[in-house]
């Protein structure tokens, strides 16, 4: 069982951080966002949730 640990923390050792991942993940959708965004007022946003 201790051999399974040791090669997952391995394994995840070589991998960037949760955060780094993340960054990269909101950098992306940003980019792909444009500059054309708007802002979305909570009226808005309860719509989307169903909170009506």
């Amino acid at each position: 069982m201790a051999e399974v640990r040791e090669s997952e923390l391995k394994r995840e050792n070589g991998r960037p951080s949760l955060a780094e991942r993340l960054a990269a993940i909101a950098d992306d959708l940003k980019a792909k966002a444009g500059k054309d965004g708007r802002r979305v007022n909570k009226d808005e946003i309860d719509d989307l949730w169903g909170h009506r």
